[in-house]
């Protein structure tokens, strides 16, 4: 398995076997520590499996209709879990502008508390991007449409690759590179500045009404 388009054989190949672990064992080459299944909408299945060494293969398993993409039956997210966490929940990752310049793409949990929403929308956000600013090139992937993100919520944080199907330009990515890159963003944030910076802003979150009960 050299590149991330093998990776997604393997991926192909595990749903003509219900999923089973014994399948994942044969298929991939690191340990299983547990695989999860569920139904979605739309004739959607997902599959996450999770590795002995913090690696997860989120699989999206879907029924296309299209006769001519009789390939493009699946996709998946190779994520790296950390031990990043946050009060409010928060997805982030580079976006590239059209002259190749990056900027932010920032996702918060949304809560039907209006108020609450706002306040995180005009002060957490912000912050939180800037937090972000210095260090988002170096999520920048290396196609044009492929990047780095990273997530995190109260009970887990994960470092990811942008999502990859049939005919994704950044299938042909080597799977080790990919690894290599997820273990430096790992490292990336788990240097001092950033890490006081992010839980600076997280004690600040813990004094705004309502963050604390209303489950983000």
């Amino acid at each position: 398995m050299q590149t991330m388009g093998d990776l997604l054989e393997k991926v192909r190949e595990l749903g003509f076997y219900s999923f089973s672990r014994e399948s994942a064992d044969k298929l991939f080459p690191w340990k299983i520590k547990d695989i999860a299944v569920r139904s979605a909408e739309n004739d959607e299945t997902h599959v996450s499996v999770f590795f002995d060494n913090e690696l997860v293969l989120y699989i999206k398993y879907f029924l296309n209709l299209d006769p001519t993409e009789t390939r493009d039956t699946c996709e998946f997210v190779l994520a790296l879990r950390t031990d990043l966490r946050s009060r409010i929940k928060y997805d982030v990752h580079y976006s590239g502008y059209i002259h190749g310049q990056g900027y932010i793409r920032l996702k918060i949990q949304e809560t039907e508390n209006r108020i609450l929403q706002r306040m995180l929308e005009e002060f957490y956000v912000p912050a939180l991007k800037s937090i972000y600013k210095p260090i988002i090139i170096e999520f920048k992937g290396n196609y044009s449409k492929d990047y780095f993100g990273a997530q995190a919520d109260s009970s887990r944080g994960e470092i990811y690759y942008s999502p990859l199907r049939f005919r994704s330009e950044h299938k042909d990515a080597r799977v080790w590179d990919v690894l290599a890159r997820l273990q430096q963003l790992e490292s990336l944030l788990r240097e001092p500045q950033i890490r006081h910076s992010l839980a600076e802003l997280d004690l600040q979150m813990s004094f705004l009404p309502g963050v604390m009960w209303s489950g983000i």
